[in-house]
């Protein structure tokens, strides 16, 4: 909540009496929210730029990550049918956090696994083997493990590797959010013409901008010769709108707060 918070306004920075006070809204107590606070302030995650004031740390970075879902569409190109393979047999699987890195990181950029210790995306984002190498390695990748490129796979293989993705059932899902959507739209149209309370409400929208979030930073943007995009694109084009009136929201909720309303 506090990160969700602090990427939502403007300044990236808050005071504590309105990270309080939301907090509130979502039933954690004044104590909870502070524990949270020191916690993420010693994982370095946020700053106190002045007292009283709870800021996102190296803010250009991380806020990059979180708003990258934006501009994902951007890195798609053109698909020649060649795949980009990351071999990881020989990483060391006793280092159960490093494992956990690596892991998340081939997810969070599409890899699924074709066989033991080889894992495989089409290559079809921009800069092709080489950005994606310093992607993964940024994400957390294993240091022992190798990333290449690969084509001419065996008509097996080939066939095994186009049916690694649930093309069905990310449609399905998409579908669902889009539906999230038109009700948390409903939900803004109500507060506007002054028919709903703007707090519930906007305790609703950070968990469904959450949501929806989530599903497009791990979309595996696939080309459309395996999946049409067309779903994926509408639905971040109805997520930015909506983020859009969820944000014009909250500011004006953390602006009445941090002023003592």
């Amino acid at each position: 909540m506090v990160l969700d918070l602090l990427t939502t306004h403007d300044a990236h920075e808050l005071p504590l009496k309105a990270l309080v006070r939301a907090g509130n809204l979502f039933g954690y107590t004044d104590q909870t929210v502070r524990v949270a606070l020191s916690r993420l302030k010693a994982d370095g995650v946020i700053a106190s730029p002045a007292r009283g004031v709870h800021a996102l740390a190296a803010a250009g970075a991380l806020v990059r990550e979180v708003e990258g879902w934006r501009r994902r569409e951007g890195r798609l190109v053109a698909w020649s049918g060649a795949w980009i393979g990351v071999a990881d047999a020989a990483i060391d699987r006793t280092d159960r956090p490093q494992l956990r890195r690596h892991d998340r990181a081939l997810r969070l950029r599409g890899f699924r696994q074709l066989t033991q210790g080889v894992w495989i995306r089409p290559d079809n984002l921009a800069g092709g083997t080489t950005a994606l190498r310093d992607d993964l390695t940024q994400l957390g990748l294993a240091p022992l493990a190798t990333v290449f490129r690969l084509d001419d796979l065996a008509p097996e293989d080939e066939r095994r590797a186009r049916a690694l993705w649930d093309a069905a059932s990310m449609d399905r899902t998409e579908a669902d959010l889009d539906r999230l959507l038109v009700l948390g739209n409903a939900a803004q149209d109500a507060v506007e013409a002054g028919e709903a309370a703007p707090e519930p409400v906007a305790a609703d929208s950070l968990a469904i901008g959450r949501t929806v979030i989530r599903n497009l930073v791990r979309d595996p943007l696939l080309p459309d010769e395996l999946r049409p995009g067309e779903t994926r694109r509408r639905l971040t084009g109805g997520m930015i709108a909506y983020q859009l009136r969820a944000k014009a929201l909250w500011i004006r909720l953390l602006d009445q707060w941090a002023a003592g309303g």
